[in-house]
């Protein structure tokens, strides 16, 4: 299975630098650019997708919808809980510089985050049912950076965690799992801005 992975679009929270995990907002006319730009992007590829997924919170829904307009996409896009963003607690709606990275280092646990290992564990499982239904077909996932994070860490936890590298809002991530394993195929991430 062929795994495109979209990072949805900037909402107001995140041109403020704050963390959102389970809160819901809508992109921005930022957002709203990125997520044409996205799926122009992806439509350049040529890549025949055949089935959109989401995460339920608008930001990604949104991105899900403008990209798979962009590109043709005519179905009903799934929404998958496996793919929400990880759950920040009481840091969410907070300063990104104030908390990171000590919120997912010291794993919070009482503070209602989820930790590491529970997101890993989420991600995987939503990529094993995935696999079960969509074997041997493309899936596009519009998702969120942790959820994305989670893919790269899933691939090779030596070289990546997450804090280590940056994904733009609108960037597209292609994997490849076959045989139980992520391969990255291919980044086009956006610059930080």
């Amino acid at each position: 299975m062929k795994i495109i992975l979209i990072r949805h679009g900037q909402t107001n929270y995140n041109s403020k630098r704050l963390i959102q995990g389970h809160v819901d907002a809508p992109l921005n006319n930022v957002g709203l650019k990125q997520a044409r730009e996205a799926g122009n992007a992806l439509k350049k590829l040529e890549i025949t997708i055949d089935k959109v997924i989401s995460s339920p919170l608008s930001r990604a829904l949104e991105t899900g919808h403008v990209v798979a307009k962009k590109i043709g996409y005519k179905e009903h896009i799934i929404i998958d809980y496996n793919f929400i963003e990880r759950d920040f607690g009481k840091f969410e709606l907070t300063k990104i510089a104030d908390n990171f990275p000590k919120i997912i280092d010291n794993d919070h646990q009482s503070d209602g985050v989820e930790n590491n290992d529970a997101l890993l564990k989420r991600i995987k499982e939503g990529i094993i049912n995935l696999n079960g239904k969509y074997k041997n077909k493309t899936v596009l996932i519009a998702a969120h950076a942790h959820v994305i994070r989670s893919f790269y860490i899933l691939f090779d936890k030596n070289k990546y965690n997450y804090m280590n590298f940056f994904l733009g809002n609108g960037s597209i991530h292609i994997f490849q799992y076959l045989n139980d394993e992520l391969k990255l195929l291919e980044t086009h991430n956006n610059e930080e801005q």
